[in-house]
């Protein structure tokens, strides 16, 4: 019985073909905008995760107040005080000052504005995720070398950048000792590190540290040994001139950020869903007034009001679900053709599309149901035409 209803409504979405196209228009757009949305913020979130995994979730950031390369009238920053003190609190395994400054570089008479690291060798210790390619990584006794980011070559220079090349950085010339592998964000791919002694001389910053990377032994609580630290500077009078941050609410930060740009995306995309509602309403109407000698015979014939009700609704919800298919095909071509740009010629390699069952079969389900409310109305009118009338009207 219901399988002769679904007949009836795909022979009436075939005999009104051109109309059927036009109408699924603004729910396959809409489904497809929030598919390519979902999908691309879905594989963003999992790739800042991975990011943060990779980091290490033992992991504390503590950080001045002062962002890199600002002068504000009162100037806070941490010291090497400041990091023997970390040292020495319960639980800390390590603690890594760095420098981070945007400055101009030169090379081959190209100058070009990139990101600075001033770090130490154990730097590589804490971050296992920077492996350097080709070359070596820093050593102590290092002063002029420097190690390059994948894409200093050509993001930030036109020409190649190879192994003992020399860039020039505020007037002192750097050798490249190494080139570290893609992390697939632009700050660590473009960024050339350099000793951190010479990062603070060079940018006349002597014994001042943008941020320290703590690593917490094994089997201590991360939180706790954060909370810790936090009040040993305090005790050591640096009231609100750091912030201490655990790679856990920094991850949880930015998931709160992406969920919140994903649900304005997705607000402005049903605006688009809404409208196809709407023309899927506006054809049902009309089916119903073509139909109308139709529905008097199927009633004379004998069918109830719900026959004729479900036969529309249904015809209405194929309608939502040819276009929610359509807009997944789309949605899904969209996302992966931009994750393709990006990763390509912006070297945004983070930025990747996750397609799970969930989102396809919701998006499906949604449509279905998009369409077969739109229907009810019209579906309402045409149940409750009187047989008679119907089997007069020309």
């Amino acid at each position: 019985m219901i399988g002769d209803y679904f007949v009836l409504a795909l022979k009436s979405i075939r005999h009104k073909s051109t109309r059927s196209y036009l109408t699924i228009i603004g729910i396959l757009i809409g489904v497809a905008a929030i598919v390519a949305l979902v999908s691309l913020t879905q594989g963003l979130s999992e790739s800042v995760e991975a990011e943060f995994e990779t980091a290490g979730v033992d992991t504390i950031t503590v950080m001045a107040d002062t962002g890199p390369g600002l002068s504000p009238a009162i100037n806070t920053y941490l010291d090497e005080g400041d990091v023997e003190v970390i040292e020495s609190v319960r639980g800390v395994d390590s603690a890594e000052p760095m420098n981070l400054e945007i400055a101009e570089v030169t090379f081959r008479g190209e100058t070009e504005t990139t990101f600075i690291f001033g770090g130490t060798p154990n730097i590589y210790e804490v971050f296992p995720q920077f492996q350097v390619r080709t070359g070596r990584e820093l050593r102590e006794n290092d002063r002029s070398n420097a190690i390059i980011g994948d894409t200093v070559y050509p993001a930030v220079f036109d020409e190649p950048v190879d192994l003992r090349n020399n860039i020039e950085i505020r007037g002192e010339s750097f050798s490249v000792v190494g080139v570290l592998e893609s992390l697939g964000n632009p700050t660590d791919d473009q960024s050339i590190t350099i000793p951190i002694q010479e990062a603070q001389r060079i940018f006349n910053k002597e014994g001042e540290i943008s941020m320290v990377y703590v690593s917490v032994d094994e089997g201590f609580e991360v939180a706790k040994v954060a909370e810790d630290i936090e009040e040993t500077l305090e005790e050591q009078g640096r009231d609100d001139e750091y912030s201490v941050e655990t790679m856990e609410q920094m991850m949880e930060a930015v998931n709160n950020i992406l969920a919140m740009v994903q649900g304005l995306f997705i607000g402005v995309a049903s605006i688009s869903l809404l409208v196809g509602g709407v023309g899927i309403m506006n054809t049902m109407y009309t089916s119903v007034l073509e139909k109308t000698k139709e529905i008097g015979i199927m009633k004379a014939v004998g069918a109830r009001n719900s026959n004729v009700m479900t036969v529309f609704m249904i015809e209405s919800g194929l309608l939502g679900l040819g276009g929610g298919m359509a807009g997944v095909a789309l949605g899904l071509g969209i996302a992966k053709t931009a994750e393709y740009v990006v990763q390509e010629y912006a070297g945004l390699g983070m930025l990747s599309m996750s397609v799970t069952p969930q989102l396809i079969i919701g998006a499906l389900m949604f449509s279905f149901v998009l369409g077969t409310i739109s229907g009810v109305l019209p579906a309402r009118r045409a149940a409750g035409l009187d047989p008679v009338d119907a089997l007069r009207a020309e």
